[in-house]
């Protein structure tokens, strides 16, 4: 029992170790002392041959002066140094592991080791906003292997002192707890990589961290990354406001890969007058979903209203039937309104809005039944290829990085003599896409996905334009405004978030439809855009339009809308006399929603 306290105590480094061995070393001074008042020595005299061996002997009583050297050799020179030695490296032990805490205050805390770990952290390093700030990441993964990996990514000694690493985990209150979220500067929820409850479990870290920083107090923005759809749809229906300093964003992480690729590049064609854009993707993942749903909030032109037509989003793959049955299912208020075909090899199905409601989504649908190596197949994309009123863009999002380069790779030919632009999912590296592409034989191809750094990492352009969106809302129609556009973007629920960032997003294929250049003349054209941009983006979050009878009695707005997720606004343009300025709203706010 005594040895194997001993050895505890021998294994525990820091401040108690120490104590122990102060406490005996005084002790066994003070008993030298004691004896030694025997023979009437001066406890100096004791003092200086304990403290100094070498000072030995005194006169007489060599035999305890000899035992006073020895006590000071054991306990002041061979323990003294192992014990130092010993807390030196328990301390060194601890930080590599994560094991240590500290007190800290301004930091920016990053929970979880996904795979946007790295982008947000090289982003990190080149934000004013963060200059002065100290990094906090937590995760259960091993701390020394993330620490290894992240820093040989970064190559920056001077960024990669300001991280602290943690191991922790973040279902554990009193972990999140050590890490000082009520001192944060801002939050992000990542997650781990292989977790199979990865939303579960940030939701639940989110409650926690909820009670722990408060009410008190500046808000901390706190931004949350989801990876599956049904968690993102079930948190836009709570209509509660925030209840404490967390002000919360949500981005699904395979909406954000898709972002990356749609938003803020040129990879989707704008249509020609006279010609319509057709959108094909290949895959039956959760991110040929997000990009479907990220287009869909895109694809507006001024076409619909001149001559209806409309831009197609077109799924191609095998069991084609399951899931356009559970798309379709997924957003039935979105296809009870679109048109929609489903191809196979017996034929053509054709689903048409239901009349009740009307005929005003300016986006078709399409499912095609085939592998994309088939004979069919690659007859119908040559033939939209070579379609002159017809832009053609395809995005491969195949869950392994290697069925993507292959099916990029062996396209039919006319889609790389039309320039048509191939957007190739890879999750590892780019490095392949690179090379085929320095070949210039494989068409206009594009990585995208996790192999590619994130241009905003860090959400905060999402976040900022959202905020400015939502501000120009408040501006014009809060009763009365809020105090700021913080204030006002912690006042809303989720899904005006949601929508306010949908808002934002569209704005760059705004911009580029009308060259650039947008003039008041233009102003009507882009409300009515902005109106059918909202309207695909309000059904994705689950909102229901009402039947045309319905639409005129707007008594019951606000308790349809709050009550029923039925939303009045969900209409053709022309019904929208009074509404179609909050439309015009944000299309005469397009510099300050981009600028600030």
């Amino acid at each position: 029992m005594l040895r194997r306290k001993i050895d505890r105590l021998l294994s525990e480094g820091e401040g108690r170790q120490l104590a122990w061995l102060a406490a005996l070393v005084v002790t066994l001074f003070a008993v030298f002392c004691l004896v030694g008042s025997i023979w009437a020595l001066k406890w100096t005299d004791i003092l200086n041959l304990y403290l100094d061996p070498g000072s030995f002997p005194l006169e007489g009583h060599n035999i305890f002066s000899l035992i006073i050297a020895f006590g000071g050799i054991l306990l002041l020179n061979a323990l003294t140094v192992s014990a130092f030695s010993n807390v030196f490296d328990n301390i060194s032990g601890k930080y590599r592991r994560g094991e240590k805490r500290y007190r800290m205050k301004g930091h920016v805390l990053i929970f979880g080791s996904g795979h946007q770990l790295e982008d947000m952290l090289r982003q990190m390093c080149s934000e004013n906003c963060f200059k002065d700030s100290e990094i906090v990441v937590m995760s259960k993964e091993d701390v020394e292997q993330l620490r290894s990996r992240i820093e040989t990514a970064l190559d920056n000694k001077a960024f990669c002192r300001r991280i602290v690493w943690y191991r922790g985990d973040m279902s554990n209150a009193d972990e999140l707890r050590s890490a000082c979220p009520g001192q944060a500067c801002c939050i992000y929820l990542l997650g781990e990589e292989e977790d199979a409850q990865h939303d579960a479990t940030l939701l639940h870290a989110l409650d926690n961290l909820r009670g722990i920083v408060g009410t008190q107090g500046a808000r901390i923005p706190c931004f949350l990354t989801l990876n599956r759809r049904t968690s993102m749809d079930m948190l836009s229906r709570l209509v509660r406001k925030e209840e404490s300093r967390l002000c919360v964003e949500m981005v699904l992480s395979s909406d954000y890969l898709a972002e990356q690729l749609l938003v803020d590049s040129d990879f989707l064609p704008v249509p020609a007058e006279g010609k319509s854009l057709r959108l094909v993707i290949a895959g039956d993942t959760e991110l040929a979903r997000s990009v479907a749903c990220v287009a869909s909030q895109l694809c507006h032109f001024p076409e619909y209203a001149k001559n209806g037509r409309r831009s197609i989003i077109s799924f191609v793959g095998e069991d084609m039937k399951r899931q356009m049955e559970e798309f379709t299912g997924q957003y039935r208020s979105l296809f009870e309104l679109s048109h929609y075909t489903y191809v196979g090899a017996e034929g053509r199905e054709e689903h048409s809005p239901d009349s009740g409601y009307g005929d005003f989504m300016d986006i078709e649908w399409e499912f095609v039944d085939a592998p994309l190596s088939s004979e069919r197949l690659r007859g119908e994309l040559t033939g939209w290829a070579e379609d002159p009123a017809v832009e053609l863009a395809v995005a491969l999002c195949f869950g392994e990085s290697d069925e993507n380069l292959d099916a990029a790779l062996y396209l039919p030919q006319a889609l790389r003599k039309a320039g048509v632009p191939v957007a190739v999912y890879q999750k590892e590296s780019s490095i392949m896409v690179q090379k085929a592409l320095a070949c210039g034989q494989f068409g206009s191809l594009r990585c995208f996905g996790e192999a590619m750094e994130g241009c905003d990492a860090l959400l905060l352009r999402r976040s900022q334009r959202g905020k400015r969106v939502n501000r120009l809302y408040d501006l014009e129609y809060g009763n009365p405004p809020a105090a700021s556009e913080d204030e006002a973007w912690a006042g809303i629920p989720y899904a005006h978030k949601l929508s306010s960032i949908a808002s934002a997003d569209s704005i760059p294929m705004k911009l580029r439809i009308f060259g650039g250049s947008i003039t008041e003349k233009d102003y009507d054209t882009l409300s009515e855009i902005e109106h059918r941009r909202w309207m695909a983006s309000v059904l994705l979050m689950g909102y229901k339009a009402a039947p045309a009878a319905v639409r005129t009695d707007r008594s019951r707005f606000k308790e349809l809308k709050n009550e029923e997720f039925i939303h009045l606004d969900i209409a053709p343009f022309a019904e929208l006399a009074e509404e179609a300025d909050k439309d015009t709203v944000i299309v005469k706010g397009i510099s300050y929603i981009l600028e600030g």
